[in-house]
């Protein structure tokens, strides 16, 4: 059909190449424009009220307002949902692409109000040297003095992509012990929010914990680490307006509370 209106289009009913006349005729693939009116249907989902029966079967945990249902994807295993192919599937998918809208006027981005301006001097970021190896030893030195220490504690984050499915695990060290671990695994984010979001989680859990006054961030994603501090516009301003929310307020509680990022690239390691 798409053939015989890119003919008719061109008026060339005697040039044989089919991909030429579509593309002289101005006229995508059939299949991309198929594809391109079915994402914008899985979108409609996002319009939904929050007590509709779609949206209570999808699985969207945080949302305002979500309630779950007794045969949502929320209850369905990993190993479950790989074997699950449906519209309910593809809309949960989608949705997940969809991020959380801010204002870039918050008062976490207003001049004199953002981190690097309030609270310049209460944390620090260590790059990798030159010298790798006297790298390794002033971060195994900051880990045994910080591991002696009841008031410090460290966080490691890691992230990893696989199969186009995100893996985030943060580690919570104090007194030279693991006390939380957490692992989490998503879809359709791109590794810059998923290494965002796997340091949000570490700080926000070792911020809890009573008379922690210094923190230290190992992390082999430095450079996403500084998005925290940059009051620039950007797709990943969400997640730094998170964690810039809950760093001031652990910058508040103690002049003397500080935060370290130490860089560690674990394939060198």
């Amino acid at each position: 059909m798409q053939q015989r209106a890119a003919l008719w289009i061109s008026g060339t009913f005697r040039i044989l190449p089919i991909a030429g006349i579509k593309a002289i005729s101005g006229l995508i693939p059939i299949y991309l424009y198929i594809k391109k009116i079915y994402s914008k249907f899985l979108l409609r989902g996002s319009t939904f009220p929050p007590n509709h029966l779609i949206k209570s079967i999808l699985n969207l945990d945080g949302s305002s307002g979500h309630l779950s249902h007794i045969l949502s994807l929320d209850h369905l295993t990993q190993k479950q949902r790989s074997y699950l192919t449906s519209l309910l599937v593809d809309m949960d998918n989608c949705l997940n692409e969809i991020h959380l809208s801010f204002s870039p006027f918050d008062k976490e981005f207003d001049p004199g109000n953002c981190l690097i301006d309030s609270f310049s001097d209460c944390f620090s970021f260590h790059l990798q040297f030159k010298n790798i190896k006297n790298h390794i030893k002033a971060l195994n030195d900051i880990t045994l003095k910080t591991s002696s220490d009841l008031a410090s504690s460290i966080v490691i984050s890691d992230t990893s992509i696989k199969n186009y499915v995100v893996m985030s695990i943060s580690h919570i060290h104090l007194y030279n012990k693991l006390i939380i671990k957490t692992i989490h695994q998503a879809v359709n984010v791109t590794s810059t929010e998923a290494e965002l979001f796997t340091i949000q989680c570490g700080i926000n859990q070792v911020i809890s914990i009573p008379n922690i006054s210094h923190i230290v961030v190992i992390t082999d994603s430095l450079h996403t680490a500084k998005r925290i501090f940059n009051s620039s516009m950007d797709l990943y301003q969400v997640h730094s307006a998170t964690i810039s929310c809950e760093l001031q307020e652990f910058f508040l509680k103690n002049n003397n509370n500080y935060i370290d990022f130490w860089d560690c690239c674990y394939g060198n390691h």
